[in-house]
């Protein structure tokens, strides 16, 4: 049965004021879906009908909005924020703290405390996992890694050798962290040459990283991913890349080798980032945009599209233009 909270409780754990401290909650629900046990959030006005005819026992929402709402209120400044931290109470830990008979665990691995390991996991020499941390099953990790403490390592990630997790970070499934960077060199002859990846990956704490993402490891230098870093499915970072603290970066993005990201910045989903570049602290990059050159100043934002929902036939007409814009300027 899921536990239960009172909305006195809530109020003090978001910060909020509640109309009424006694409202007994035992889950986190969407305006539409929610019941008479659950708690609910509000900051958007296409859902405003939702809001009116909701079923939960205590809505969080804004004070502006209060009037609209005849439940149970808990009123913050931010309701979407309050979400994040309130959903987090019902969220059930399913990792398990005993080692399966099927891991495979080499010489001189050094194991914490309340270790939990699923089936078919190998775990190479001189590796050292932290205290409450989770493997998943299907997991490779790689001689001399550093997993520190409550961390969790879904089913099939591959955490190359040498690599270091600080604590309190969570892995999804399919992620590889730590694979050879792509780095090649061309002869005359035009054959490619691969050139050795001797560095690795280094992870702060709480970073999040995506399912079926790939961190390369680095040429020579280490490829780093800082503090609070939040990185979504199927990105890709190339070696050496530096991803600033609280970074947070959506699906589909490639930042190749050597790019620079600086702290706070907001990545949008299929923007690509050229190698060997830098960005300042705080920036935005609109989603599906190409960033060719440093970006100097912080706190800007960018985009390099098109207008989004244009039809067919006007992009054609806007293509066309250019090019002919492009010949006159040759």
């Amino acid at each position: 049965m899921s536990e239960s909270f009172k909305s006195g409780f809530i109020s003090k754990f978001i910060d909020g004021v509640c109309s009424d401290n006694d409202i007994l909650v035992n889950n986190f629900s969407s305006l539409s879906d929610a019941n008479s046990s659950s708690v609910t959030f509000y900051n958007d006005p296409n859902y405003k009908n939702q809001l009116i005819n909701t079923n939960a026992a205590l809505v969080i929402l804004r004070e502006l909005d209060q009037s609209l709402c005849k439940k149970p209120t808990i009123v913050v400044s931010d309701p979407y924020l309050a979400f994040a931290k309130v959903s987090s109470l019902f969220q059930k830990n399913n990792r398990i703290n005993k080692i399966h008979e099927t891991v495979v665990i080499s010489e001189k691995v050094t194991l914490g405390k309340n270790v939990g390991i699923e089936p078919y996991v190998f775990i190479d020499s001189n590796a050292k996992i932290g205290n409450d941390t989770f493997l998943g099953s299907n997991s490779y990790i790689g001689a001399n890694v550093e997993i520190g403490r409550n961390v969790a390592i879904h089913s099939n990630v591959y955490i190359g050798s040498s690599v270091k997790i600080g604590d309190d970070c969570e892995i999804f499934p399919g992620a590889k962290i730590g694979t050879d960077g792509f780095g090649y060199a061309r002869e005359k002859n035009k054959k490619w040459i691969k050139i050795p990846q001797t560095g690795s990956v280094i992870i702060g704490d709480n970073v999040d990283i995506g399912a079926n993402t790939t961190i390369d490891r680095g040429a020579i230098d280490n490829t780093l991913i800082h503090n609070g870093v939040k990185i979504d499915n199927l990105v890709q970072i190339g070696h050496n890349c530096i991803i600033g603290e609280n970074t947070i970066i959506a699906g589909c993005v490639g930042i190749a080798g050597s790019a620079k990201i600086g702290k706070n910045c907001m990545i949008g989903g299929a923007a690509m980032i050229k190698g060997h570049i830098s960005i300042a602290d705080d920036t935005i990059i609109s989603g599906g945009s190409t960033i060719a050159k440093n970006i100097d100043k912080p706190g800007k934002r960018f985009s390099s599209l098109f207008p989004y929902n244009i039809e067919h036939k006007d992009w054609l007409r806007i293509a066309y233009y250019l090019k002919k814009l492009g010949k006159k300027n040759d």
